[in-house]
């Protein structure tokens, strides 16, 4: 049987010890700092490095491209909206450098690159960032965390990113194949590791040294806190058979919004009634048997509308409707929508409810037009778990990225370096 990955369920707390002007509502009980939508209005988040809308966010201290955050806040006024920058350890709690150490410029600043929707049925408002900017340059690397608040109110917060500082100074070899042990063989991916690292000294490698992996960059599909199987001379090796396997899911399901016009990719029809609503058509559990080879973009999304210039501000908001065909509903837990499209967070905005006489799941998502991944997964009540493979199966086919993330914290060292990362696609064999 497939592992089950544990997800990320964030709870209001903050932990002792940590800096006062951290907004608590960004850690949950373990004091791990999470991606979170805290307000209804903010949509369509995406943060990449400019020019690549769906890359992983990724600066390196090397290089000058920089990181790019939009997203949308549904609403006829423009709002004050200020943000900060936390750094993290290699486990996502605060570090103990003071913002002087690791910013150069100002902590606290506003998000003024602002634009009103164009000749949309839904009023909204595009926000644009880049990072690193005038008022804010990263002087060391790690993880670090975005809170975006509202009216100067630091506790006011509306969503958090999670983004890298990279040093890049050694080399990852990685791959991502079909596991050697036969429970994992049919429905699960390896990610074998090797690290070089010819330029940095490295004395204790199980105390000095972390490794995390996440499966397509998703942060709640993870396996962290990895230390090497093997150290040699200037390399370290993580070539697990178990503790390095991961479910490999299916293919994401997809559909095409981008016109209201004509019904393009798996748009059953399309009405309007004050809104347009999209209603895609009746999707069905994979049969676990079965693996379907589909092109998608591993469950991200991308905004697109037809006709229209500048889809940032000229695509519209439109009603989807999804319908997931089930004889009897699934016991002792829950079927939600998941992908980026609804931030990988599991609330009732995308749980889907079980119509008895349909005898199927439906939920409405209000969404901006464009192409989106996505796929139905189950979470059990009584587990902090989710189950990919429950309704869409899990097969070694499938054609998954693994982001690859190697920390290094000397003697002395005060936080988590991020000195390493790279990204692995999966194959079959």
């Amino acid at each position: 049987m497939p592992k089950l990955i544990k997800i990320l369920v964030p709870v209001l707390f903050i932990a002792p010890g940590l800096f006062a002007q951290a907004p608590e509502a960004v850690f949950d009980e373990t004091g791990v700092a999470g991606e979170l939508v805290l307000d209804e209005q903010i949509r369509t988040i995406q943060l990449y490095r400019e020019g690549w809308i769906n890359s992983y966010p990724i600066l390196t201290i090397q290089e000058q491209v920089p990181l790019v955050l939009e997203f949308d806040e549904i609403s006829d006024n423009i709002s004050v909206l200020s943000y900060m920058v936390l750094h993290c350890d290699a486990d996502w709690r605060r570090s103990e450098l003071t913002e002087q150490e690791y910013i150069q410029g100002y902590l606290e600043n506003q998000v003024n690159d602002v634009e009103g929707s164009f000749n949309t049925y839904t009023s909204y408002h595009h926000y644009r960032l880049e990072l690193p900017n005038d008022n804010i340059r990263f002087t060391e690397s790690g993880n670090y965390l975005l809170v975006v608040y509202r009216d100067y109110d630091p506790e006011q917060v509306v969503f958090t990113r999670r983004f890298l500082v990279s040093e890049a100074i050694v080399t990852i070899e990685a791959n991502a194949h079909r596991p050697v042990l036969t429970l994992y063989r049919d429905n699960s991916h390896e990610v074998d590791v090797t690290v070089l690292h010819p330029g940095l000294r490295i004395f204790d490698p199980f105390r000095e040294t972390t490794l995390s992996i996440y499966q397509n960059g998703i942060w709640n599909y993870g396996i962290t806190g990895l230390q090497p199987l093997f150290v040699n001379p200037g390399e370290l090796v993580y070539d697990y058979q178990e503790e390095n396997v991961f479910p490999a899911g299916n293919e994401f399901r997809m559909f095409n919004s981008r016109s209201t016009q004509v019904r393009e990719y798996h748009i059953a029809a399309i009405d309007y009634l004050d809104y347009f609503h999209f209603h895609l058509k009746t999707d069905e559990p994979n049969p676990a048997h079965l693996y379907f080879d589909r092109d998608d973009l591993n469950g991200k999304f991308f905004i697109e509308a037809a006709n229209v210039s500048e889809p940032s501000t000229e695509a519209d908001y439109v009603f989807v409707h999804f319908t997931l065909d089930m004889p009897f509903p699934l016991a002792d837990g829950d079927v939600f929508i998941a992908g980026a499209t609804t931030n990988w967070q599991f609330t009732d905005m995308n749980r889907m409810e079980y119509d008895t006489d349909a005898s199927a799941y439906r939920a409405t998502l209000f969404l901006k037009q464009g192409i989106h991944n996505y796929r139905y997964v189950f979470v059990p009540h009584d587990r902090n778990v989710v189950d990919i493979s429950e309704i869409e199966g899990s097969h070694y086919q499938t054609k998954n990225e693994y982001l690859i993330l190697f920390y290094h914290r000397g003697q002395g060292d005060r936080y988590d370096r991020l000195v390493g990362h790279q990204v692995a696609q999966s194959y079959a064999n």
